[in-house]
């Protein structure tokens, strides 16, 4: 099974696909209304449940008219099977704080249904792997660990389109490239441009980061530089 699509390709889908949402105004925007996108113009629902699968991990579940999910519903576990085209995301997202959380995870649930209809031996992999062929438990997480990289890629690009990032890096950072020191150390005045922007956008702090390294737009210094220009160690000035 095949399903490979390139990084460039997904840029370019979930690129195109915020250009149609908002009317080509991507670089004007402040942020993406995620919850938009997916209503008014994916045609999708949301919903929020306290989920009680297993899997602690799992809060975000793109419903496909078959498979159920476990929730608690009045103090009791239940197993609901919710219409094709809901996106259910567990309640505790609801929280202020998991506000850069819960817009990722809608964006990567939204992500696969639209990896669905691009790449059709997804969605038949999703539902029907099991019954239609037989696969290795390491084909089995090839494949699943693939798909979930393809979402988190296309749902990144959602929530973040290069245009956006760019424009908001030039009015925050007043630069192209936010300098980094090493792979992962940023001066003060980097930090302060970094939380801004990523409070503006409405993400997490890690997320904005690996948006950053997609696109190419950090400028990578020798971690001495900063310990001993910044920190003013080693011989520094104080």
């Amino acid at each position: 099974m095949r399903s490979y699509i390139s990084n460039a390709e997904l840029e370019e889908l979930g690129e195109g696909i915020i250009l149609g949402y908002t009317g080509g105004k991507v670089e004007k925007l402040g942020r993406v209304d995620i919850e938009g996108l997916i209503t008014d113009y994916l045609g999708l629902s949301i919903e929020y449940e306290q989920f009680a699968e297993d899997d602690m991990s799992k809060i975000g579940f793109l419903a496909n008219g078959i498979t159920p999910l476990r929730i608690n519903r009045n103090g009791k576990r239940i197993s609901k099977i919710f219409s094709k085209g809901t996106i259910v995301l567990d309640r505790f997202l609801l929280r202020p704080e998991e506000n850069g959380r819960r817009r990722f995870t809608l964006a990567h649930e939204a992500a696969h249904w639209l990896l669905e209809r691009h790449t059709p031996v997804q969605a038949a992999f999703r539902t029907e792997y099991s019954s239609e062929q037989q696969y290795s438990m390491k084909e089995l997480q090839q494949i699943c660990s693939m798909m979930e990289s393809q979402a988190d890629r296309l749902g990144a690009v959602l929530l973040m389109p290069a245009s956006m990032v760019r424009s908001t890096l030039r009015r925050y950072a007043g630069t192209d490239r936010l300098r980094v020191y090493g792979s992962t150390v940023f001066a003060r005045s980097e930090k302060i441009a970094m939380q801004r922007m990523a409070d503006h956008m409405g993400v997490s702090w890690s997320a904005l980061f690996y948006r950053l390294k997609e696109l190419n737009l950090l400028e990578y210094r020798d971690v001495q530089e900063y310990i001993s220009g910044e920190l003013k160690l080693g011989g520094g000035t104080l």
